[in-house]
């Protein structure tokens, strides 16, 4: 038996705005004068709404130029919120200009989240549809099977949402019932998103788009609005040193596996700064060792026995390196291949020192030297 809504205390909300006609009547995207103007696409949702209130056609951030990455969904103290990044302008798709990272309520995220979905759908012709979840954005009485319970939006441990069962009216003690209440608000967690969605050319030639009216001042005005950005600017709050840790510990099941480790641009001048460094130290190590003495030479060869080495032995040894610095590069594993790249680095480079301190004291002492006596294999 489905649990039956008897109290809902939510007041002020546009439910009709996520109701399953509310997004698929008219389709039309059309902008007013700039101060009257609702936001784009946002003919199924109220502009009085007190949730929307904020944005009274402001034109003083580009949205189009930011990003945003859902991180995952917590219980921070005692609190049900989504944690996310924001990224700015030249961001790269998340790549660079973190504006930081953020907290907010898990209720009004979902619901800002799935304004923006049905805008981004609608510019292309198709209808995202509404979220029964949000009608338990704020705890609401239901009943069943003769129980009462209240229910509320929230986290689960996983890390994803869920509508959690509680036995008092402020949400405030959790209890394991089902009450055959079920999250439909399908957030993308760990994948970078642009707060601004347009319209494709192939928009234009789809017969499944026929309905969608495009205003004049439509590319004009777009790129200042954003559900999903917009009230995340406007309902965030800072995620301190504890709560980025929370955020960090993992995601849910359903997301970690389609998360791709990546390197980025940065790590990518990272990597071929240190891999030019590390071939440029060996050919100097190599020069320097043409300048050794016959009797460094011996006592060098002398020490790698001790260690039951020979100099044969060096050049598998830097060919295995060099694989396992490469194969970590491909499989990005960046601590083992930050460890293996400047470890290998400060080795060539304190080799190179040893050698140069050498050389300058066998020449003030007078000593000769036996060309390439250092790159002899025994």
């Amino acid at each position: 038996m489905r649990a039956t809504t008897i109290l809902p205390l939510l007041v002020g909300r546009t439910a009709a705005s996520f109701s399953g006609n509310g997004a698929g009547e008219g389709k039309r995207v059309v902008y007013k004068e700039q101060f009257e103007r609702a936001l784009s696409g946002s003919g199924d949702i109220s502009y009085d709404d007190d949730f929307w209130a904020y944005d009274q056609g402001s034109m003083d951030v580009v949205w189009d130029d930011y990003s945003i990455d859902p991180k995952k969904c917590m219980i921070y103290k005692n609190k049900h919120v989504i944690a996310f990044d924001l990224y700015g302008k030249g961001n790269n798709s998340c790549a660079k200009k973190k504006e930081g990272t953020y907290i907010m309520d898990v209720g009004k995220f979902a619901m800002s989240y799935v304004a923006q979905k049905q805008i981004d759908y609608q510019l292309v012709g198709n209808d995202y549809g509404g979220a029964d979840a949000l009608d338990y954005m704020e705890c609401t009485a239901v009943e069943y099977n003769d129980v009462y319970y209240y229910a509320k939006l929230g986290c689960s441990t996983q890390g994803g949402l869920k509508i959690v069962t509680y036995t008092d009216e402020y949400c405030s003690q959790e209890v394991s019932a089902n009450v055959g209440l079920y999250n439909d608000v399908k957030i993308q967690f760990n994948q970078c998103q642009s707060c601004v969605s347009w319209p494709s050319e192939q928009t234009y030639d789809d017969d499944a788009a026929e309905e969608i009216e495009l205003d004049d001042n439509f590319y004009n005005y777009h790129m200042y609005d954003s559900k999903l950005c917009g009230a995340a600017a406007q309902y965030k709050q800072s995620c301190g040193w504890g709560c980025k840790k929370e955020a960090k510990k993992g995601t849910s099941s359903a997301n970690s596996s389609s998360m791709k480790r990546s390197w980025g641009g940065f790590d990518k001048f990272c990597l071929f700064f240190w891999s030019f460094a590390a071939i440029a130290l060996v050919w100097v190590v190599l020069k320097q060792r043409r300048m050794m003495s016959r009797e460094d030479a011996i006592v060098e060869e002398a020490a790698m026995n001790g260690f039951g080495l020979k100099k044969r032995h060096v050049f598998p040894i830097a060919l295995g390196i060099i694989f396992f610095i490469l194969f970590s590069m491909f499989m990005v594993w960046k601590k083992l291949t930050w460890l293996l790249l400047i470890g290998t680095n400060f080795g060539l480079f304190a080799h190179f020192v040893f050698l140069r301190r050498k050389a300058k004291k066998a020449g003030a002492g007078g000593q000769g030297y036996v060309k390439d006596a250092g790159l002899e294999i025994s």
